[in-house]
């Protein structure tokens, strides 16, 4: 029996109505794709001659959260914003095992559905991990790669979990704020609204880690971007290991940062360039 990510019908209905009222008034193409692992939505924006980049989106957050890189890369590429399954969107809100193959075979279906044989692909944080999953399985899809401070190269911090066994409230939940986020400035409307997603949804509680093996099928040009002082994921691990295992890849450690990474275009819309 499928289980729901959603914590109630009532709190899905609750989350999905407050997300889909900030789409509305979003310039960007919506579209739904029906796949054998569910519904899948996504954004879409830019003109179809364009190169294609696929951009997916971390823990706690859905598509929406893409709208500045969305605005950004749109001028020069086919953007698709992609909710994750068992995700806090409109995909379906059933969670594929993330032992399986069932991630890469379903983004592989997703890009069947758009007609891209190969595109660019960015990931933040679990969608880091969603795009790693695909890439090493799918390596000839991928033009080039682009990972947010990205899960699944080194073991979260210790010292986050404290932090959020620390701030559980009775009801089970973690009050989303600057603290847990590492990052120095948030908008209240953006907190209010992954709060309402938080309170919403069950996430995803750990993600396994790749293996050397499955890292060196990475053959496409590699970006990663993360904080020095990002409190979830050890940037300079994951660097580490992308160093020593890939040798196409470029790293960006940015000092003075946390998990959330506002200026990444700085950084990836240079390397789109290079690698289009």
């Amino acid at each position: 029996m499928k289980t729901s990510v959603f914590k109630s019908e009532e709190a899905k209905n609750r989350l999905r109505t407050a997300y889909n009222q900030i789409l509305r008034a979003f310039p960007f193409e919506q579209h739904l794709l029906e796949t054998a692992f569910g519904e899948t939505f996504l954004l879409a924006a830019g003109d179809e001659a364009h190169l294609p980049i696929v951009l997916l989106h971390g823990s706690c957050s859905n598509s929406a959260f893409w709208f500045p890189e969305i605005m950004a890369l749109s001028r020069t590429h086919r953007v698709y914003a992609v909710d994750l399954p068992g995700e806090a969107g409109n995909s379906t809100e059933y969670r594929p095992d993330l032992e399986s193959p069932a991630f890469s075979l379903w983004l592989q279906e997703v890009l069947d559905r758009l007609h891209l044989e190969k595109t660019a692909l960015t990931g933040n944080s679990l969608g880091g991990w969603m795009a790693l999953k695909f890439a090493t399985a799918f390596p000839q899809r991928v033009s080039s790669l682009t990972l947010l401070a990205s899960a699944g190269l080194a073991p979260i911090r210790e010292q986050f979990f404290h932090q959020v066994d620390q701030q559980l409230s009775a009801s089970g939940t973690v009050t989303a704020n600057s603290q847990i986020l590492g990052a120095a400035q948030i908008p209240k409307e953006v907190l209010d609204f992954m709060n309402l997603i938080i309170a919403s949804y069950t996430p995803i509680p750990s993600l396994p880690l790749f293996s050397e093996d499955e890292l060196r099928h990475l053959t496409m040009p590699v970006l990663f971007i993360d904080g020095t002082e990002d409190p979830i994921i050890d940037g300079e691990a994951s660097a580490q290991r992308l160093t020593q295992l890939l040798p196409q890849v470029t790293i960006c450690l940015k000092p003075k940062t946390g998990h959330v990474i506002p200026d990444a275009m700085k950084e990836i819309l240079p390397f789109l360039q290079r690698h289009s």
